[in-house]
C-alpha cells in the first residue's frame, strides 16, 4: 500500500492509496497546469481534522465494508441564515477557482432512517417521503454561510432537488442549464463522482458513474473562489477517496460553523 502526502496551508495531509473505486477507476485527463492539490482517504481519524462542519456531531470515521470513510450519520443541529442544505463538512485551510473533483459517495438514508430501515418500512418507495429527494450535495465556491454554491445529486428532480444551486445572501436558487431526470443511488452502493469547474468558461459539469456524460451543467456560474465540501440536505452518506486537482489554490484561515 502506497502513501502519499500532499501539503496544504504548511499541513501535510497524510493519504494512503486503497483499493475502492477511485483506485480502480482512470485518472482524469488534465489541463496543463493542473495538479494533484489535495487527497484523502480517511485512513486515519486525523483525517476529519481537514474539516470545519456545521455540527461536528453529525459526522463520524465509519468503515462500510472494512474500508473507513467519512460518514455522515444524522441531521445537523444548525441553522443556516438562508434556505439551504443543514449538513456541511468543508475542507479546511485551501479555497478553489478552477479544479476537477473525484470522490466516491454511498447514499445510505433518508432523513436520518438508514436505507434499509427506510426500504422495508415503505414497500412502495415511489411516494414514500423523502424518497425522490434522496440525495448528497457537492459545495464549492463557499464564501461563507451567505454565499456559495452547491450541487444537489438526487433520486428525481424538481425545483428543489437535482440541481445546480446558488445562495448569495438569499434562500438557494437553481442555476442548472442542463439535467438528467435523476440520478440512481441504489441500495448500499458507491458511486463515483467527478466535478468540473471552469472559472474561464463559467461553467460546472458534474459526472456520476460514467465519467463520459455529465448529469448536469450550469452555465455563467458566480462567486468564483471559496472553500470546497460534501454534506446533504437533511439525508446521509458516505465519503471516500478525496481527489481534487487544480491549477491552483488560495491558502486560508478562515473558518465557519463555531
Amino acid at each position: 500500500m502506497k502513501t502519499t502526502s500532499v501539503p496544504f496551508c504548511g499541513v501535510m495531509a497524510l493519504v494512503s492509496a486503497g483499493l475502492g473505486l477511485s483506485a480502480l477507476a482512470a485518472p482524469p485527463e488534465l489541463p496543463e497546469g493542473y495538479t494533484l492539490q489535495y487527497e484523502q482517504s480517511f485512513e486515519t481519524r486525523e483525517g476529519m481534522e481537514d474539516f470545519m462542519m456545521t455540527d461536528a456531531s453529525a459526522w463520524e470515521l465509519a468503515q462500510p465494508d472494512g474500508n473507513p470513510a467519512l460518514a455522515l450519520t444524522g441531521e445537523s443541529d444548525y441553522r443556516p441564515p438562508h434556505r439551504s442544505p443543514l449538513n456541511i463538512a468543508l475542507i479546511k485551510g485551501l479555497t478553489f477557482g478552477s479544479f476537477i473533483l473525484e470522490a466516491d459517495i454511498q447514499q445510505t438514508g433518508v432523513r436520518g432512517v438508514p436505507i434499509r430501515e427506510y426500504v422495508a418500512k415503505h414497500q412502495d418507495t415511489s411516494d414514500s417521503p423523502g424518497n425522490a429527494h434522496r440525495d448528497f450535495c457537492f459545495f464549492f465556491g463557499f464564501q461563507d454561510p451567505a454565499r456559495f454554491l452547491y450541487i444537489h445529486v438526487a433520486k428525481a428532480g424538481d425545483n428543489n432537488a437535482h440541481q445546480v444551486f446558488v445562495v448569495n445572501e438569499s434562500d438557494r436558487t437553481p442555476i442548472t442549464d442542463f439535467r438528467t431526470a435523476g440520478a440512481n443511488w441504489g441500495l448500499e452502493e458507491w458511486r463515483k463522482i467527478r466535478i468540473v469547474r471552469d472559472l474561464d468558461e463559467g461553467t460546472v459539469e458534474i459526472f456520476f458513474q460514467d465519467m463520459l456524460t455529465p448529469i448536469m451543467i450550469a452555465d455563467e456560474v458566480p462567486l468564483a473562489w471559496g472553500f470546497i465540501g460534501f454534506g446533504s440536505f437533511d439525508d446521509m452518506g458516505f465519503v471516500d477517496n478525496i481527489k481534487i486537482w487544480a491549477p491552483e489554490t488560495k491558502a486560508s484561515e478562515q473558518l465557519f460553523f463555531d
